[in-house]
């Protein structure tokens, strides 16, 4: 009796340890598999930011070729809509970003102008503060070659008067120097910026003086 007692209990010990080493193993299952996932979004994230990044730097560097080209940069900063926009601009005033937000560029414009006056405004200008102008607008795969893959993103690119030739007016470049910020809109809500100050003097060639990128 006293044998078969303790057979018994040694089989329920051992039924117990069983069911508490599959809870654990069950556990470190969930958690594995919960980390993997984690990593997966955590990836999928970076890859998100990196194409929107490209797409940013695209929209930037040819914006500066669409400068480049033109002999004037006054028709660039006379006001919006009378002046020269990029070769890349979609015609749309409410275009739709990879996620299917619609942007209401109008209302970017403005938000632009805002953000610009709280650190180079006329309290720091005077009448030569940057004015911002629309100057080019589309998605990502109008500026690549045709057959490119594209990441998709919608690009938006703003230029204004640097402030410092102190002519007196934003929609006039007297000293052959222009801001230039451009905008990317990825997927799942991502989005980058690319800003710089572009100088093209008495020989003709077109520099970036200074270049920085952003969320």
């Amino acid at each position: 009796m006293r044998g078969t007692r303790l057979l018994k209990d040694e089989r329920g010990a051992a039924l117990l340890v069983a069911l508490l080493v599959g809870f654990l193993l069950a556990g470190l299952g969930a958690i594995v598999i919960t980390v993997a996932n984690i990593e997966t979004l955590i990836a999928a994230a970076h890859r998100r930011t990196l194409e929107t990044s490209c797409a940013a730097d695209a929209a930037f560097e040819r914006a500066l070729r669409d400068l480049d080209v033109l002999p004037d940069w006054n028709a660039v900063l006379a006001p919006y809509p009378s002046n020269a926009q990029s070769t890349f601009v979609d015609g749309l005033t409410h275009p739709r970003t990879p996620d299917g937000r619609t942007l209401d560029l109008q209302a970017l414009t403005m938000q632009r102008q805002a953000e610009s006056e709280v650190q180079a405004g006329p309290a720091v200008f005077g009448p030569d503060a940057p004015q911002w102008r629309l100057f080019a607008h589309a998605g990502f795969a109008s500026i690549l070659p045709a057959g490119a893959p594209a990441p998709p993103a919608y690009l938006v690119v703003w230029v204004a008067d640097d402030g410092l030739d102190g002519d007196g007016d934003p929609s006039r470049d007297a000293n052959g120097r222009v801001l230039v910020f451009a905008e990317a809109w990825g997927a799942a809500g991502t989005r980058r910026v690319v800003q710089g100050v572009v100088s093209r003097p008495a020989d003709g060639i077109l520099r970036v003086l200074s270049r920085r990128s952003g969320g």
